[in-house]
Protein backbone atom coordinates (compact mmCIF):
# COMPACT_ATOMS: atom_id res chain seq x y z
CA UNK A 1 0.00 0.00 0.00
CA UNK A 2 2.69 2.39 0.73
CA UNK A 3 4.54 1.73 -2.71
CA UNK A 4 0.65 2.67 -4.09
CA UNK A 5 1.27 5.95 -1.88
CA UNK A 6 4.86 6.83 -3.73
CA UNK A 7 3.45 6.47 -6.63
CA UNK A 8 0.62 9.20 -6.12
CA UNK A 9 2.95 11.01 -4.59
CA UNK A 10 5.40 11.19 -7.89
CA UNK A 11 2.05 11.87 -9.89
CA UNK A 12 2.38 15.49 -8.60
CA UNK A 13 5.68 16.73 -10.07
CA UNK A 14 2.87 16.83 -13.15
CA UNK A 15 2.43 20.52 -11.83
CA UNK A 16 5.90 21.59 -13.28
CA UNK A 17 4.77 24.45 -15.59
CA UNK A 18 2.37 27.26 -15.75
CA UNK A 19 2.33 30.55 -15.87
CA UNK A 20 -0.87 32.66 -13.78
CA UNK A 21 -4.14 30.50 -13.51
CA UNK A 22 -6.21 33.57 -14.47
CA UNK A 23 -6.38 35.48 -17.40
CA UNK A 24 -2.34 35.85 -18.26
CA UNK A 25 -1.10 39.36 -19.53
CA UNK A 26 1.09 39.53 -22.35
CA UNK A 27 1.66 43.67 -21.84
CA UNK A 28 1.90 45.58 -18.46
CA UNK A 29 2.79 49.15 -17.32
CA UNK A 30 5.78 49.92 -15.05
CA UNK A 31 5.12 49.43 -11.64
CA UNK A 32 1.96 47.88 -12.16
CA UNK A 33 1.23 45.26 -9.72
CA UNK A 34 -1.48 42.18 -10.97
CA UNK A 35 -3.18 40.25 -7.79
CA UNK A 36 -4.34 37.02 -8.97
CA UNK A 37 -6.90 34.34 -6.85
CA UNK A 38 -8.94 31.22 -8.04
CA UNK A 39 -9.23 27.62 -7.86
CA UNK A 40 -8.64 24.81 -10.24
CA UNK A 41 -9.51 21.07 -10.02
CA UNK A 42 -6.83 18.42 -10.63
CA UNK A 43 -7.12 15.28 -11.22
CA UNK A 44 -3.88 12.95 -11.60
CA UNK A 45 -3.53 9.49 -13.47
CA UNK A 46 -0.34 7.17 -14.28
CA UNK A 47 -0.41 4.07 -16.72
CA UNK A 48 1.39 1.59 -14.88
CA UNK A 49 0.86 -1.33 -16.86
CA UNK A 50 4.43 -1.80 -18.59
CA UNK A 51 5.61 -1.90 -14.91
CA UNK A 52 7.21 -5.39 -13.60
CA UNK A 53 5.52 -5.06 -10.19
CA UNK A 54 2.50 -7.09 -9.57
CA UNK A 55 1.21 -4.57 -7.50
CA UNK A 56 1.11 -1.18 -10.09
CA UNK A 57 0.37 -3.38 -13.15
CA UNK A 58 -2.67 -5.04 -11.82
CA UNK A 59 -4.27 -1.80 -11.41
CA UNK A 60 -3.41 -0.38 -14.75
CA UNK A 61 -4.11 2.86 -15.57
CA UNK A 62 -4.68 4.40 -12.06
CA UNK A 63 -6.43 8.08 -10.93
CA UNK A 64 -7.05 10.27 -7.86
CA UNK A 65 -10.47 11.63 -7.59
CA UNK A 66 -10.38 15.65 -8.39
CA UNK A 67 -10.37 18.19 -5.40
CA UNK A 68 -10.54 22.13 -5.74
CA UNK A 69 -7.79 23.69 -5.03
CA UNK A 70 -6.81 27.12 -3.95
CA UNK A 71 -4.24 29.63 -6.19
CA UNK A 72 -3.08 32.62 -5.80
CA UNK A 73 0.03 34.84 -7.79
CA UNK A 74 1.45 38.10 -7.47
CA UNK A 75 2.94 40.06 -10.13
CA UNK A 76 5.17 43.00 -10.87
CA UNK A 77 5.69 44.97 -14.52
CA UNK A 78 9.58 45.51 -14.03
CA UNK A 79 9.56 47.56 -17.06
CA UNK A 80 6.73 48.10 -20.25
CA UNK A 81 8.71 44.77 -21.28
CA UNK A 82 9.58 42.85 -18.66
CA UNK A 83 7.97 41.57 -15.35
CA UNK A 84 8.25 39.11 -12.28
CA UNK A 85 5.75 36.91 -11.45
CA UNK A 86 5.00 34.33 -8.62
CA UNK A 87 2.17 31.90 -8.42
CA UNK A 88 1.07 29.42 -5.54
CA UNK A 89 -0.79 26.19 -5.90
CA UNK A 90 -2.19 23.89 -4.05
CA UNK A 91 -1.41 19.99 -4.93
CA UNK A 92 -4.18 18.06 -3.36
CA UNK A 93 -6.17 15.46 -4.85
CA UNK A 94 -9.15 12.96 -3.54
CA UNK A 95 -9.01 9.10 -3.51
CA UNK A 96 -10.76 7.26 -5.97
CA UNK A 97 -13.29 4.63 -5.32
CA UNK A 98 -12.03 4.41 -1.63
CA UNK A 99 -8.27 3.43 -2.46
CA UNK A 100 -5.62 4.76 0.55
CA UNK A 101 -3.76 6.92 -1.56
CA UNK A 102 -4.62 10.63 -1.91
CA UNK A 103 -2.42 14.00 -2.74
CA UNK A 104 -1.08 16.94 -0.76
CA UNK A 105 1.37 19.30 -0.99
CA UNK A 106 2.19 23.00 -2.95
CA UNK A 107 3.97 24.22 -5.72
CA UNK A 108 5.63 27.81 -5.43
CA UNK A 109 6.82 29.22 -8.93
CA UNK A 110 8.48 32.34 -9.84
CA UNK A 111 8.22 33.03 -13.92
CA UNK A 112 10.57 36.43 -15.80
CA UNK A 113 7.61 37.29 -18.49
CA UNK A 114 8.94 39.47 -21.59
CA UNK A 115 6.58 40.96 -23.77
CA UNK A 116 6.75 40.14 -27.73
CA UNK A 117 3.66 42.49 -28.60
CA UNK A 118 0.26 42.82 -27.15
CA UNK A 119 -0.67 38.93 -28.33
CA UNK A 120 2.40 37.23 -27.28
CA UNK A 121 4.55 36.83 -24.19
CA UNK A 122 7.39 34.48 -23.31
CA UNK A 123 8.28 33.43 -20.20
CA UNK A 124 10.85 31.40 -18.10
CA UNK A 125 11.41 29.71 -14.57
CA UNK A 126 12.15 27.93 -12.43
CA UNK A 127 9.20 25.45 -9.89
CA UNK A 128 9.29 24.19 -6.53
CA UNK A 129 7.05 21.06 -5.99
CA UNK A 130 6.64 19.86 -2.76
CA UNK A 131 4.57 16.41 -2.88
CA UNK A 132 3.22 15.24 0.73
CA UNK A 133 1.12 12.13 1.61
CA UNK A 134 2.53 12.42 5.38
CA UNK A 135 5.08 9.92 6.87
CA UNK A 136 7.75 9.18 4.54
CA UNK A 137 6.46 9.78 1.20
CA UNK A 138 7.52 13.17 0.92
CA UNK A 139 9.10 14.33 -2.43
CA UNK A 140 10.40 18.11 -3.38
CA UNK A 141 10.86 18.52 -7.72
CA UNK A 142 12.25 21.29 -8.91
CA UNK A 143 11.65 21.96 -12.43
CA UNK A 144 13.53 24.69 -14.73
CA UNK A 145 10.73 25.88 -17.63
CA UNK A 146 10.30 28.00 -20.94
CA UNK A 147 6.98 28.51 -22.61
CA UNK A 148 4.69 31.16 -24.72
CA UNK A 149 1.41 32.96 -24.07
CA UNK A 150 -0.53 33.79 -26.89
CA UNK A 151 -3.86 36.04 -26.08
CA UNK A 152 -6.53 37.51 -29.10
CA UNK A 153 -9.77 39.17 -29.00
CA UNK A 154 -12.78 37.44 -29.77
CA UNK A 155 -15.56 40.10 -28.81
CA UNK A 156 -15.48 43.80 -27.14
CA UNK A 157 -13.79 42.99 -23.58
CA UNK A 158 -13.67 39.00 -24.72
CA UNK A 159 -10.11 37.12 -24.94
CA UNK A 160 -9.41 33.85 -26.23
CA UNK A 161 -5.71 33.30 -24.20
CA UNK A 162 -4.03 29.84 -24.46
CA UNK A 163 0.03 29.11 -23.51
CA UNK A 164 2.37 26.02 -23.55
CA UNK A 165 5.81 25.27 -22.02
CA UNK A 166 8.42 22.51 -21.80
CA UNK A 167 10.87 21.63 -18.54
CA UNK A 168 13.02 19.56 -17.34
CA UNK A 169 11.67 15.87 -15.83
CA UNK A 170 10.62 15.42 -19.25
CA UNK A 171 7.74 18.05 -18.58
CA UNK A 172 5.43 19.61 -20.93
CA UNK A 173 2.12 21.65 -20.72
CA UNK A 174 -0.66 23.33 -22.55
CA UNK A 175 -3.47 25.19 -20.94
CA UNK A 176 -6.08 27.16 -22.83
CA UNK A 177 -10.00 29.09 -21.81
CA UNK A 178 -11.49 32.72 -22.02
CA UNK A 179 -11.04 35.88 -20.03
CA UNK A 180 -13.66 38.57 -19.88
CA UNK A 181 -12.51 42.35 -18.78
CA UNK A 182 -15.40 43.55 -15.99
CA UNK A 183 -12.56 46.99 -15.84
CA UNK A 184 -9.72 47.69 -17.75
CA UNK A 185 -8.28 46.53 -14.26
CA UNK A 186 -10.11 43.74 -13.21
CA UNK A 187 -11.27 40.47 -15.26
CA UNK A 188 -12.22 36.89 -15.23
CA UNK A 189 -11.21 33.47 -16.68
CA UNK A 190 -12.08 29.89 -17.07
CA UNK A 191 -9.96 27.23 -18.66
CA UNK A 192 -8.55 23.96 -18.87
CA UNK A 193 -4.89 22.87 -18.17
CA UNK A 194 -3.27 19.82 -18.63
CA UNK A 195 0.59 18.42 -17.71
CA UNK A 196 2.56 15.56 -18.10
CA UNK A 197 5.88 14.95 -16.80
CA UNK A 198 8.90 11.99 -15.70
CA UNK A 199 7.08 9.77 -13.09
CA UNK A 200 10.08 7.73 -12.65
CA UNK A 201 13.38 6.48 -14.85
CA UNK A 202 13.52 3.20 -16.15
CA UNK A 203 14.59 0.44 -13.76
CA UNK A 204 13.87 2.42 -10.49
CA UNK A 205 13.87 -0.47 -8.47
CA UNK A 206 10.98 1.38 -6.07
CA UNK A 207 8.46 1.36 -8.61
CA UNK A 208 9.78 -1.68 -10.60
CA UNK A 209 9.16 -0.10 -14.36
CA UNK A 210 10.90 -1.66 -17.10
CA UNK A 211 10.96 2.01 -18.77
CA UNK A 212 10.78 5.49 -18.20
CA UNK A 213 7.06 6.58 -16.82
CA UNK A 214 4.96 9.94 -16.76
CA UNK A 215 1.90 11.18 -15.68
CA UNK A 216 -0.82 13.23 -16.82
CA UNK A 217 -1.93 15.74 -14.28
CA UNK A 218 -5.85 17.68 -15.96
CA UNK A 219 -8.20 19.48 -14.35
CA UNK A 220 -10.78 22.98 -15.16
CA UNK A 221 -9.29 26.20 -13.87
CA UNK A 222 -10.98 29.74 -13.55
CA UNK A 223 -9.76 32.78 -11.39
CA UNK A 224 -9.62 36.52 -11.21
CA UNK A 225 -6.87 39.39 -12.05
CA UNK A 226 -6.36 42.94 -10.10
CA UNK A 227 -4.07 45.10 -11.76
CA UNK A 228 -3.03 48.48 -9.74
CA UNK A 229 -0.82 50.60 -9.56
CA UNK A 230 1.66 52.01 -12.47
CA UNK A 231 -0.44 55.24 -12.98
CA UNK A 232 -0.12 57.98 -15.69
CA UNK A 233 -0.08 61.41 -15.26
CA UNK A 234 -2.80 63.78 -16.72
CA UNK A 235 -1.56 65.19 -20.18
CA UNK A 236 -1.75 68.85 -19.69
CA UNK A 237 -4.04 71.19 -22.14
CA UNK A 238 -2.95 72.23 -25.38
CA UNK A 239 -1.79 75.92 -25.27
CA UNK A 240 -4.20 77.74 -27.73
CA UNK A 241 -3.14 81.61 -28.18
CA UNK A 242 -6.61 84.01 -28.81
CA UNK A 243 -7.30 84.90 -32.26
CA UNK A 244 -6.19 88.43 -33.42
CA UNK A 245 -8.99 90.86 -33.65
CA UNK A 246 -10.46 91.63 -36.88
CA UNK A 247 -9.44 94.59 -38.31
CA UNK A 248 -11.69 97.04 -38.79
CA UNK A 249 -12.87 97.85 -42.02
CA UNK A 250 -16.18 100.19 -43.54
CA UNK A 251 -18.54 97.46 -43.72
CA UNK A 252 -17.20 95.29 -41.02
CA UNK A 253 -17.84 91.33 -41.80
CA UNK A 254 -18.70 88.48 -39.64
CA UNK A 255 -15.76 87.25 -37.47
CA UNK A 256 -14.99 83.63 -38.74
CA UNK A 257 -15.24 80.95 -35.95
CA UNK A 258 -12.37 79.23 -34.51
CA UNK A 259 -11.78 76.32 -32.38
CA UNK A 260 -11.30 76.22 -28.96
CA UNK A 261 -10.17 73.42 -26.97
CA UNK A 262 -12.61 71.97 -24.21
CA UNK A 263 -11.49 68.46 -22.93
CA UNK A 264 -9.29 66.02 -23.22
CA UNK A 265 -10.94 62.58 -22.63
CA UNK A 266 -8.28 59.43 -21.82
CA UNK A 267 -8.60 55.72 -21.84
CA UNK A 268 -6.71 52.25 -20.71
CA UNK A 269 -4.67 50.79 -22.94
CA UNK A 270 -6.56 48.35 -25.66
CA UNK A 271 -10.20 50.53 -24.52
CA UNK A 272 -12.48 51.78 -26.22
CA UNK A 273 -14.70 52.65 -23.13
CA UNK A 274 -13.56 55.93 -21.48
CA UNK A 275 -11.60 55.65 -17.93
CA UNK A 276 -14.62 56.10 -15.21
CA UNK A 277 -11.92 58.84 -13.82
CA UNK A 278 -13.18 60.74 -16.63
CA UNK A 279 -16.69 61.23 -16.42
CA UNK A 280 -17.00 64.42 -14.93
CA UNK A 281 -14.80 65.87 -18.04
CA UNK A 282 -17.41 63.95 -20.13
CA UNK A 283 -20.61 65.77 -18.32
CA UNK A 284 -18.81 69.05 -18.70
CA UNK A 285 -18.40 68.72 -22.13
CA UNK A 286 -22.35 67.78 -22.02
CA UNK A 287 -23.02 71.00 -20.02
CA UNK A 288 -20.83 73.03 -22.37
CA UNK A 289 -22.64 71.69 -25.62
CA UNK A 290 -25.51 72.20 -24.37
CA UNK A 291 -25.06 75.56 -23.41
CA UNK A 292 -24.10 76.92 -27.19
CA UNK A 293 -26.39 75.15 -29.27
CA UNK A 294 -24.85 77.24 -32.09
CA UNK A 295 -21.94 76.04 -32.19
CA UNK A 296 -20.42 72.69 -33.32
CA UNK A 297 -17.93 70.11 -31.56
CA UNK A 298 -15.14 68.33 -33.00
CA UNK A 299 -14.03 65.20 -31.33
CA UNK A 300 -10.85 63.81 -32.61
CA UNK A 301 -9.36 60.09 -31.28
CA UNK A 302 -5.97 59.32 -30.82
CA UNK A 303 -4.15 56.11 -29.10
CA UNK A 304 -0.64 55.13 -28.61
CA UNK A 305 1.99 53.97 -30.79
CA UNK A 306 1.54 49.93 -29.69
CA UNK A 307 -0.11 47.66 -32.29
CA UNK A 308 -0.72 48.30 -35.89
CA UNK A 309 -1.89 51.59 -37.95
CA UNK A 310 -4.89 49.77 -38.99
CA UNK A 311 -6.15 48.54 -35.36
CA UNK A 312 -4.98 51.92 -33.94
CA UNK A 313 -7.09 53.83 -36.09
CA UNK A 314 -10.08 51.53 -35.67
CA UNK A 315 -9.27 51.49 -32.33
CA UNK A 316 -9.70 55.57 -32.35
CA UNK A 317 -12.55 55.55 -34.33
CA UNK A 318 -14.09 52.82 -31.52
CA UNK A 319 -13.22 55.97 -28.76
CA UNK A 320 -14.41 58.96 -30.44
CA UNK A 321 -17.87 57.01 -31.71
CA UNK A 322 -18.36 55.35 -27.52
CA UNK A 323 -17.82 59.63 -26.27
CA UNK A 324 -20.49 61.05 -28.88
CA UNK A 325 -23.05 58.04 -28.24
CA UNK A 326 -22.80 59.25 -24.22
CA UNK A 327 -23.03 63.23 -25.46
CA UNK A 328 -25.91 61.87 -27.53
CA UNK A 329 -27.66 59.68 -24.72
CA UNK A 330 -27.51 63.19 -22.88
CA UNK A 331 -29.34 65.29 -25.07
CA UNK A 332 -26.30 66.50 -27.44
CA UNK A 333 -27.98 65.85 -30.81
CA UNK A 334 -25.56 64.36 -33.36
CA UNK A 335 -25.91 67.13 -35.73
CA UNK A 336 -23.89 69.48 -33.26
CA UNK A 337 -20.98 66.97 -33.26
CA UNK A 338 -18.10 66.73 -36.32
CA UNK A 339 -16.40 62.80 -35.82
CA UNK A 340 -12.52 62.51 -36.71
CA UNK A 341 -9.65 60.27 -35.89
CA UNK A 342 -6.17 60.42 -36.03
CA UNK A 343 -5.16 56.74 -35.19
CA UNK A 344 -1.11 56.80 -33.20
CA UNK A 345 -0.37 59.58 -35.96
CA UNK A 346 -1.21 62.90 -33.08
CA UNK A 347 1.12 62.05 -30.00
CA UNK A 348 1.19 64.99 -27.12
CA UNK A 349 3.56 62.60 -25.43
CA UNK A 350 6.42 60.40 -25.87
CA UNK A 351 5.93 56.41 -27.05
CA UNK A 352 8.93 55.67 -25.44
CA UNK A 353 7.33 55.56 -21.75
CA UNK A 354 3.86 54.19 -20.56
CA UNK A 355 3.07 57.99 -19.05
CA UNK A 356 3.58 59.01 -23.15
CA UNK A 357 1.58 56.54 -23.97
CA UNK A 358 -1.09 57.14 -21.33
CA UNK A 359 -1.41 60.86 -22.56
CA UNK A 360 -1.20 59.87 -26.00
CA UNK A 361 -4.64 57.48 -25.31
CA UNK A 362 -7.66 60.25 -25.64
CA UNK A 363 -10.26 61.69 -27.22
CA UNK A 364 -9.83 65.55 -27.92
CA UNK A 365 -12.62 67.85 -28.01
CA UNK A 366 -12.88 71.04 -29.64
CA UNK A 367 -15.79 74.03 -29.95
CA UNK A 368 -16.05 75.99 -32.93
CA UNK A 369 -17.06 79.24 -31.88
Amino acid sequence: MKKKSLVMAAVMAACATSFAFATPQTQWNQGQWQLDLGAWNPKASVDSSNWDNKAFTSYGKEDTDSKWDFQGGLGYGLSDKWALQYNYYGLKTKSDNNKSYKTDGDEHEVNLVYSINKNFAAFAGWNRIKNDLGGDANDTNNVAQIGLIAKAPLAKNLDFYAKGALGTKSTSMWEAGLGYSITPDLDISAGYRYLNTKLADGGDSTFGNKDDANISYKGFIAGLSYRFGGGHKVAPAPVVEEPAPAPVVETPAPAPKNDYYVESIHFGFDQDQPLASEQPKLDHFVQVAKANTADTFKLVGNTDSKGTNAYNDDLSKRRVDNVAAYAESQGVPASQMELDYKGENNPVGTNDTEEGRADNRRVDIWQNH
